[in-house]
């Protein structure tokens, strides 16, 4: 049994290096049994679909960025940055037929993959634009209700998408109680540095949580001034994970805000990845 197995991973190992090397530098599919996975390079994915179920949200940080819907469970209209695979554009496609959503993504070698990976095709209330996020948005002038920021290149978060000149014109561009919903990752430093440069956009109206048995963080920035209950929430989780089961109600618990602190209080937190975090993933880990 454990030959066979060897054997089966040296096969797809070896199949992953060929397609690999065929992309010449420029982003790549792969396919194992069900699942089909996106790569800038041989060393992270990127993005991931099952075949028999394209629009399911595979990556449990996927799944957190929809948390969104716990402060607005109705947008009627949501800017995304970052294709990649298209995980979340398919999925919000098909869940909300009367949200207007427009995708901007600067690599025009993902966009070519758009087919590859199910993504719908433009129409009145969908569209995939080749374009910079950063100067998109910068000239925006019809308001959003929720942007969903996802980047990523190759070597993490665009630095130009990590500024806080950019989360302050992210701001700029949300309708009146607008959400900007930001996924991290990164070491105690990296997440400190932005969650910095998102309070000096937003000040302490953020929310964060930690992906399900991931160390991918997922904030919330929000647009308005209406102060939050965390209870009110926990039960909008329950509510909402009974009609969509994205796992939003162990995202609420743990759940952490700037509002209400001081900026010292939000310093000595914003860097800090929850130990219940991380006996999730240790645990999701260790079943593997």
């Amino acid at each position: 049994m454990k030959h066979t197995l060897l054997k089966s991973f040296q096969k797809k190992a070896s199949a992953f290096e060929e397609a690999y090397l065929a992309s010449k530098g420029k982003p790549f599919f792969f396919d194992s049994d069900d699942m089909r996975t996106l790569h800038f390079d041989a060393r992270f994915i990127q993005s991931a679909m099952r075949l028999s179920d394209p629009d399911e949200l595979l990556l449990s940080y996927t799944r957190g960025m929809m948390i969104f819907l716990l402060f607005n469970p109705q947008p009627r209209s949501i800017l995304m940055i970052g294709l990649g695979g298209g995980s979340l554009a398919k999925y919000c496609h098909r869940m909300f037929p009367d949200t207007n959503i427009t995708v901007l993504e600067i690599d025009e070698d993902v966009i070519a993959l758009r087919e590859d990976f199910a993504v719908p095709p433009d129409s009145e209330r969908f569209v995939v634009l080749h374009t910079d996020a950063k100067d998109y948005i910068a000239t925006m002038e019809a308001k959003v209700d929720v942007i969903l920021h996802d980047g990523f290149d190759a070597n993490g978060l665009v630095p130009a998408l990590n500024t806080t000149a950019f989360y302050t014109a992210c701001r700029a561009a949300l309708s009146e109680n607008g959400i900007l919903v930001s996924n991290f990752w990164g070491d105690d430093e990296d997440l400190a540095s932005s969650m910095e440069r998102l309070w000096s956009a937003f000040d302490s109206r953020l929310w964060w949580s930690t992906a399900t048995a991931s160390l991918n963080r997922v904030v919330c920035a929000l647009h308005g001034n209406q102060d939050v209950a965390l209870s009110d929430l926990q039960k909008q989780a329950v509510v909402l994970d009974h009609l969509y089961k994205l796992g939003f109600e162990g995202l609420a618990e743990r759940f952490q805000t700037g509002q209400g602190k001081t900026k010292a209080e939000f310093n000595a937190m914003s860097g800090m990845i929850p130990l219940s975090a991380l006996m999730l993933v240790e645990n999701d880990n260790t079943k593997k």
